[in-house]
């Protein structure tokens, strides 16, 4: 009777484990209801990070710690003459995250991510 307790105790920590394992890692880069996000999930700081939206509106922040996270509206995304992306007018056709890691090993994520592509470009709202 005891041996049956310890192999269903067992049998279900092995299966949550295994689910654990199984989840998806998020992406870093993601575009989502007006805002795009960018997770450091490294365990180092990224520095000199920024973020163009549509190749022409850019985003920078100085630092990003290790499992920080950048969340920025698209409203913050400011152009080359001073404008801000619109996201009433305008569509997000792609997104490029750049940082830098303390050995200087440059980073790069890309949005949509290579691959199949989706439904097609998101829209501001």
């Amino acid at each position: 009777m005891r041996t049956t307790v310890r192999a269903r105790v067992l049998v279900a920590l092995l299966v949550a484990l295994g689910a654990a394992a199984c989840r998806e890692q998020p992406a870093p880069l993601t575009v989502d209801r007006g805002r795009i996000v960018l997770s450091n999930l490294t365990s180092e700081p990224w520095t000199d990070v920024e973020v163009w939206l549509n190749r022409y509106y850019r985003a920078q922040v100085p630092r990003l710690d290790a499992g920080g996270r950048l969340d920025a509206p698209l409203t913050r995304f400011q152009g080359g003459f001073g404008h801000y992306f619109d996201p009433k007018r305008e569509t997000v056709r792609e997104v490029k995250a750049t940082a830098t890691t303390p050995s200087g090993r440059k980073i790069e994520f890309t949005w949509p991510p290579a691959g199949p592509r989706g439904a097609g470009p998101a829209t501001g709202t």
